[in-house]
C-alpha cells in the first residue's frame, strides 16, 4: 500500500484440483501502480504455468519501460505488453496446443487509468453509486481504455469464476461497506464459497481502492 491506492486480494480454488489464476501488482518510484491478472486454462496441462509466465512478462515490461512510457503511449504499451507475453507463453509452455489465456491489466497514474483485458475476466469500474464494465468487446478481440479514478473510487479485477457466480448487487454491496479492501475481497471470495455450487471454478478478485 502507498498513499495513493489501497489493494485487496482474495482466491478460491472452487472444484479444481489446481489453481490456474495468478496476479500482480507493482509500484515503481513515482507511485504509479501497475495491476495484472492472468486466468490460464483449466483443461490444459500448464494452464497455471501459462497465467504464471503471462503475469512475470507482463511486470517486467513495466518494471523496466514504464518510465519512458508517455500518458498518451500507454495504450500501445499495454497491448505490445499483452503481445509479448504471450509469445513468452507459447515459448515456455507450449504443450500440444497454447492454453487458452485471459489477461487483465492496467495502469494507474494518480487518478488516471489506462487499462487492457483479453479473455473471459472482467474489469469493473464502481464510482460510489454504481458500477460497469470496463471495456467492450463488440467489435474487437480485445478491450481498452482509459478512465479516472477518483478518491473512494475501485478498480475491479475479476477472474471468471468470480463474476459468473456473483450477481451484481453483491458484488457492489460488498463494495459500498464499511471496512479495509482487502476484506472486501476476501467477502466476495466467501460468499462465492459458501454458495456450495458443485462446479464452482477457480475465483480471483483484486480490487485497488483510489485513497480518499
Amino acid at each position: 500500500m502507498n498513499d495513493r491506492y489501497m489493494i485487496g486480494n482474495a482466491q478460491t480454488i472452487g472444484c479444481r484440483e489446481i489453481q490456474s489464476n495468478f496476479f500482480s501488482t507493482a509500484y515503481n518510484e513515482d507511485g504509479d501502480l501497475f495491476a495484472v491478472l492472468a486466468d490460464g486454462a483449466i483443461d490444459h496441462p500448464n494452464g497455471r504455468a501459462a497465467a504464471v509466465v503471462a503475469v512475470e512478462s507482463c511486470v517486467s515490461a513495466f518494471r523496466q519501460k514504464l518510465f519512458y512510457v508517455e500518458r498518451e503511449n500507454a495504450s500501445q504499451f499495454l497491448l505490445d505488453t499483452a503481445l509479448k507475453a504471450g509469445r513468452h507463453v507459447q515459448d515456455v509452455v507450449y504443450l500440444d496446443r497454447v492454453p487458452h489465456l485471459s489477461l487483465a491489466m492496467a495502469l494507474f497514474r494518480g487518478n488516471d487509468v489506462q487499462f487492457f483485458n483479453v479473455g473471459a475476466n472482467r474489469i469493473f469500474f464502481y464510482n460510489g453509486h454504481n458500477e460497469r464494465v470496463l471495456g467492450d468487446f463488440a467489435n474487437s478481440a480485445y478491450a481498452n481504455g482509459r478512465c479516472s479514478i477518483p478518491p473512494g473510487n475501485v478498480i475491479g479485477f475479476f477472474s471468471t469464476g468470480a463474476h459468473a457466480y456473483l450477481h451484481p448487487m453483491e458484488r457492489i454491496n460488498i463494495i459500498e461497506s464499511k471496512g479495509e479492501v482487502f476484506d472486501k475481497a476476501q467477502t466476495i471470495v466467501d460468499i462465492l464459497c459458501d454458495k456450495g455450487l458443485s462446479n464452482q471454478l477457480n475465483a480471483t478478485v483484486l480490487l485497488v481502492e483510489a485513497m480518499k
